[in-house]
């Protein structure tokens, strides 16, 4: 196993995270024989580094995670959670979930502790509650021993945020496609300016980088007979100040392939990450429908999620990742916003500054999902 000792606080750890969002289900319960089997063979396999959150597969996670690590030694693993603030907001709880998550994960101490998915509303949130003066009572009561964030908004926002603490630690979306969405290269970099220890989530962007479109695959077989997964974790962990790179492995051959990787651990080299660059850049040109997100075209009369939409079909066309594609729908579908309840009014068509063919374009997308569904 790969490790990584931090150069900013006495720690080492696995350049593999297990990261605790992604367990099996059954009925909406988790398959908690399966999650303890993978659990142990990561730890005894060199992972020492364990990522969850209080909100994570319904309140599961917490639980499933400190049942399954209770009988090991403490000192030889590290435990990460998080504080979610659209869940916790009322002042009377919020001093006491600590103890909640300390009695959920069976420890005196959690390691790791984020204010988890930061953006605009949130970091407001939590200046306004005076969370970070409760966070820092719990540091110093020896109830947690490290403070930092996780991020989903844009880089302005990231930048404040990044002036509200001296920061332990980040936590930040970062794959080879994703360097300009969220706080991307610019704020990773300022987290390396700032030698802020970061950990890196959605490595393979939720699986997508793990199948590609063919014509794109094919480039990657013909340059190294590497696997795309391998691919992407050496993008990621070969960058300077990264720590750990998360991974929701919830099956065996997934936790096998991954160890593998970090068990043999190559660097990238320079012209690997030139390679990279070139075929991240023909990734933009499989875009089936040249939607730039501007919302322009918003709101439909009819309530269909447009931007959204064609989001789904141009990652699609990326990656070719039909479980993706079917669970992104199928939440469209919860909020009545797919393509099949576009009635072809037209009153997008001249909004549109890119003047796509809306109508149509949603209709071969509804046509489309149903092919991909009768798989």
């Amino acid at each position: 196993m790969l490790y990584r000792t931090w150069s900013s606080l006495p720690i080492t750890t696995s350049a593999l995270g297990f990261g605790c969002m992604r367990f099996k289900t059954v009925d909406k319960k988790v398959d908690e024989e399966l999650a303890t089997k993978l659990l142990h063979e990561a730890y005894h396999r060199g992972v020492n580094y364990f990522d969850t959150a209080y909100v994570y597969l319904d309140g599961q996670s917490e639980p499933v995670l400190g049942r399954a690590m209770k009988d090991f030694d403490r000192s030889t693993f590290h435990i990460a959670t998080k504080y979610s603030l659209w869940n916790l907001t009322d002042p009377e709880e919020i001093s006491h979930v600590i103890d909640r998550q300390l009695a959920n994960l069976q420890t005196d101490y959690i390691d790791f502790y984020l204010i988890h998915a930061v953006n605009n509303e949130r970091m407001q949130k939590m200046l306004d509650l005076k969370l970070l003066d409760v966070v820092k009572k719990w540091k110093e009561q020896g109830k947690i021993r490290y403070i930092g964030f996780s991020f989903h908004d844009d880089y302005p926002t990231f930048k404040k945020m990044l002036d509200c603490y001296p920061w332990d630690f980040c936590q930040i979306q970062f794959n080879y496609v994703d360097k300009d969405i969220q706080q991307g290269l610019e704020g990773y970099r300022d987290l390396v300016n700032r030698n802020i220890p970061i950990i890196v989530m959605e490595p393979l962007k939720g699986g997508s980088l793990a199948h590609f479109n063919e014509t794109i695959e094919k480039q990657f077989k013909a340059k190294s007979e590497d696997s795309m997964v391998k691919w992407a974790f050496r993008w990621v962990s070969s960058l300077p100040n990264v720590m750990v790179a998360l991974s929701g492995m919830n099956e065996e051959c997934q936790l096998q392939e991954n160890l593998e990787i970090y068990d043999h651990f190559q660097e990238m080299t320079e012209e690997e990450y030139g390679f990279v660059e070139e075929m991240s850049k023909k990734f933009k040109e499989l875009e089936v429908v040249g939607c730039t997100g501007c919302q322009y075209c918003m709101p439909c009369p009819f309530g269909v999620h447009i931007p959204d939409n064609f989001s789904i079909i141009n990652e699609h066309s990326m990656y070719q990742n039909d479980r993706s594609a079917r669970w992104n729908y199928g939440y469209l579908e919860s909020l009545k916003g797919d393509a099949s309840v576009c009635v072809a009014c037209g009153a997008c068509l001249e909004k549109c500054p890119q003047k796509i063919d809306i109508p149509n374009r949603l209709i071969d997308f509804a046509n489309l999902m149903k092919e991909i569904r009768s798989k």
